[in-house]
């Protein structure tokens, strides 16, 4: 356990890029995990976050599935058809109806984990910091 918390400690300053099309959500992120003293980069749709991901390198990226015109199926699967999905850390968030099956599929596919909104604001940063160690 103590090399878990070890492990906590050394991950700080995660680069985080945060694609999700409700604004609300990305303010309280960021304003939370920066609290935290990690960087938040900020994407409101898919195309623009699709585009940041191929032209920046993050910890880890936080994905809406469920966004108007270009979701994160699109943002995945664009990565998937260029072989640089799993060459990127990302956790797939969604308030949409998912099953345990399609979640399963996305991480068989090269999704790095999910987590389901609501969310709880400290999972999803232990989640993040596990997810930057991997």
């Amino acid at each position: 356990m103590s090399k878990t918390g070890k492990q906590k400690e050394e991950i700080k300053n995660l680069d985080i890029l945060i694609i999700d099309d409700n604004e609300q959500i990305t303010k309280m992120l960021t304003t939370f995990l920066e609290l935290k003293d990690h960087k938040c980069t900020i994407a409101n749709d898919g195309k623009e976050g699709l585009s940041i991901i191929k032209e920046n390198r993050h910890d880890v990226v936080l994905l809406d599935l469920a966004m108007p015109e270009f979701d994160g199926y699109s943002v995945i699967k664009d990565l998937e058809d260029n072989n640089a999905l799993k060459d990127h850390k990302i956790i797939v968030f969604t308030a949409s109806t998912i099953t345990q099956d399609e979640l399963d599929e996305l991480v068989t596919r090269g999704v790095t984990s999910y987590i389901l909104k609501p969310i709880d604001i400290d999972i999803l940063h232990s989640k993040l910091i596990e997810t930057a160690n991997l």
